[in-house]
């Protein structure tokens, strides 16, 4: 009677062993399809946002004739247009504190992209915050996020405020936007009504590199040649910004032609050469050394009469048309800064003519 008690005993036992065995594994089983079962809905989302994100670049792709990596690669092509920029008179920033509306339209970044984006040549008040001519200034950055990226913010051409002549020479209408005289006062006329000088900063204004291509804008009638505008495809930039560079001294987007050379006065001809396969100097034909002789005729006849003071800044008071003309004449010279040049048959003109006025 024990021992069937004692078998019957083992037999309850193997069964409980087996049925938990049983549980245990039905557990396990079910635990294994639902984290299966997780596994697989993971992989369908994930799936789906692939398909989505892929979809989505496809997307990109058809409005986007470029990528990020055009630009942003390892190459230097931004670094150097940088470096180069930063020794440009353009990007030394030193003049965009003068902000107020009548100044921002040139000198601060902001002013100058109000009044091209409004095809005016004014902007609404001050510009508060102003920052310098930059890369954005000129250039439409991370606008379309396609290749126009690189485009100008401008290549119109450009009506001079002063006489209403045009300048149009392709990318270079960018800067004769800026480079050309202030309408604020009128150029004199020969035998006109005596002209009341009230500013130190009388004359086209500092920027006058546009006319004096075209040959427009001074005292007296000017008929001879505009050899540069004429002749030079895409204007400035053809000389001032050469696809070469001499590291961040000169060319490319330095800008500068004349530059130091350790120590040195040196210029960099490349954009000359050309159409003058000969030349060696800016001084070609001896034109600048002309010039240069002629302004200072000019200037001490103009401090002799009272209209300049020692540093070339006019002096205020009423004078004759011939005199205000003169000194107009003067201040062309000297703003537009090559020494004739830009236009050596107008920039001998303009001379001869400011002369000849003042020796009456």
């Amino acid at each position: 009677m024990k021992k069937k008690i004692i078998v019957l005993l083992g037999l309850a036992v193997a069964l409980v062993v087996i049925i938990l065995i049983f549980v245990s594994c039905k557990d396990s089983t079910t635990a294994e399809a639902s984290a299966a079962s997780t596994t697989v809905a993971e992989t369908s989302a994930a799936s789906t946002t692939v398909a989505e994100t892929s979809a989505a670049s496809t997307t990109v792709a058809e409005v986007s004739d470029g990528s990020c990596t055009d630009c942003h690669n390892s190459t230097t092509q931004i670094v150097s247009k940088e470096v180069q920029y930063s020794n440009s008179l353009h990007g030394s920033g030193n003049t965009f504190e003068r902000n107020t509306a009548a100044c921002a339209i040139c000198h601060t970044s902001e002013g100058f992209t109000e009044r091209i984006d409004a095809g005016t040549f004014e902007v609404a008040a001050d510009i508060q915050n102003a920052s310098p001519i930059n890369c954005r200034t000129c250039h439409n950055i991370h606008e379309t996020y396609t290749k126009a990226d690189w485009s100008l913010a401008t290549s119109d051409p450009v009506t001079l405020e002063l006489t209403g002549d045009v300048y149009d020479k392709g990318n270079s209408n960018l800067c004769a936007s800026c480079h050309q005289p202030r309408p604020g006062t009128d150029v004199p006329v020969a035998g006109g009504a005596a002209v009341e000088i009230t500013s130190s900063r009388y004359g086209p204004h500092h920027g006058p590199q546009s006319s004096m291509l075209l040959g427009v804008g001074g005292y007296g009638e000017y008929k001879g040649s505009n050899v540069h505008y004429d002749a030079v495809d895409e204007g400035c930039i053809s000389c001032h910004m050469t696809d070469t560079a001499v590291g961040k001294v000169a060319g490319g987007h330095t800008m500068n032609i004349t530059y130091d050379s350790e120590g040195t006065p040196a210029e960099y001809l490349v954009g000359c050469i050309k159409c003058h396969e000969d030349i060696t100097t800016l001084d070609r034909n001896g034109v600048q050394t002309e010039v240069v002789a002629m302004v200072e005729e000019l200037r001490l006849l103009l401090l002799k009469q009272g209209l300049i003071d020692d540093t070339g800044a006019g002096i205020a008071g009423t004078f004759t048309s011939e005199q205000a003309g003169a000194l107009w004449n003067y201040k062309t010279i000297t703003e537009d800064r090559s020494k004739g040049v830009h236009n050596p048959g107008f920039a001998k003109f303009l001379l001869e003519t400011g002369i000849a006025a003042l020796k009456k």
